[in-house]
């Protein structure tokens, strides 16, 4: 991760990285991505509106 003078942050995948990513199965991705929504329904509100905020700082640049 590298700060920038925008709010959130920034990170750096190789193409390698990411072509390893793609050669994983669709399901795989997708039991993934729902494991990650199950643990943030037991996250305390306060944390997800926090995750909420910093995710819409990205948006902005």
């Amino acid at each position: 991760m590298r700060k920038t003078k925008h709010c959130g942050f920034d990170y750096y995948l190789s193409k390698d990285m990411i072509k390893r990513y793609c050669e994983k199965p669709v399901e795989t991705r997708l039991k993934w991505l729902y494991m990650g929504n199950l643990l943030r329904m037991g996250y305390a509100k306060k944390i997800v509106k926090i995750q909420d905020e910093f995710r819409q700082a990205g948006k902005s640049r």
